[in-house]
């Protein structure tokens, strides 16, 4: 009698019944090489014979895992071509980036001291520094915010049928659960939301924040403290009360005409590839230097 332990790892998404399969037959007939090895090691023809079966059902399990893999990302990848997000997120998880590293030295309090002294730091390097401006913008309309719109059932059901399926430790409850339920919890929710909009207060309980330390690149070292980034996460109905509120000061923004129009970022159907093509574009009708007419009318072109 020994003790085994067994490590029991989540299957591929890619990693089917078929699969299962094919990697059952290979190791049937590498059982049978070993059990012809034992009991009868001078029989080499009947050795050879199974192990020629047995690398032929390898090979074949093997040349099954790379299409299912090569399948699977494919289609993954033709589904979220419409989304740069999400298409960046599944290059990310296939190259193996943004992936948490355990190392034994690093703990969560040093984390949190050295992140600590990073923004003191910060602070107080631009302590002296002049102060921005209040306005880069004029308001060319009467409009002014001077408190935000009570918020409808309809509109917070809304807003949490387009919540992603997922949450964070900090959650109570699953998201897919709360869409579910959305009808039953607007109310509440609607009531909860309209008195944080009154009082100007976000809840406490919407302001605790699971923070995951993420290397930053591959081939960091993660001994070093310096190599990680914090991934802040906040709960669910946290995110949808801060989208609401986003929404309406995107509203006000757009009707005082405060945002500028080069702006391509945090707006609706403009996203940073518009900038990208800005720039491209004033690049390529920008004129050479070679055409440019000289300031001297005497210089003469060689």
């Amino acid at each position: 009698m020994r003790t085994v332990r067994f490590r029991q790892r989540a299957a591929d998404a890619w990693f089917d019944d078929d699969c299962r399969a094919a990697k059952r037959c290979a190791r049937q007939f590498e059982r049978d090489v070993c059990r012809i090895r034992r009991a009868d090691p001078q029989n080499t023809r009947a050795l050879d014979a199974g192990i020629a079966i047995w690398t032929k059902r390898r090979r074949e399990y093997r040349n099954m895992l790379r299409t299912k893999r090569e399948k699977f990302w494919l289609a993954k990848v033709a589904s979220k071509s419409s989304s740069p997000e999400l298409l960046s997120r599944s290059i990310d998880v296939l190259l193996g980036r943004r992936c948490i590293l355990s190392y034994l030295s690093v703990t969560a309090d040093a984390i949190h001291a050295f992140f600590d002294a990073k923004v003191a730091g910060v602070g107080s390097s631009t302590n002296d520094a002049p102060s921005s401006a209040t306005s880069l913008y004029r308001c060319t309309t009467c409009c002014s915010l001077m408190e935000f719109q009570r918020l409808s059932v309809d509109d917070v059901v809304a807003a949490v049928r387009q919540l992603p399926d997922k949450q964070c430790t900090s959650d109570p409850l699953p998201t897919s659960l709360l869409k579910e339920n959305a009808d039953v919890l607007a109310p509440f929710l609607t009531e909860l939301f309209n008195r944080s909009l009154i009082l100007g207060a976000v809840p406490k309980t919407f302001k605790p924040e699971h923070i995951t330390p993420l290397i930053k690149k591959p081939d960091l070292d993660p001994a070093e403290l310096k190599s990680y980034r914090p991934i802040s996460n906040l709960t669910v109905l946290s995110k949808t009360l801060e989208t609401l509120v986003a929404r309406q000061l995107l509203d006000y923004l757009s009707a005082a005409d405060l945002l500028h129009d080069m702006q391509s970022t945090y707006r609706a159907h403009h996203p940073t590839e518009t900038a990208m093509l800005k720039v491209l574009g004033d690049i390529l009708r920008a004129e050479p230097a070679s055409l440019i007419e000289p300031k001297n009318s005497c210089q003469t072109w060689s």
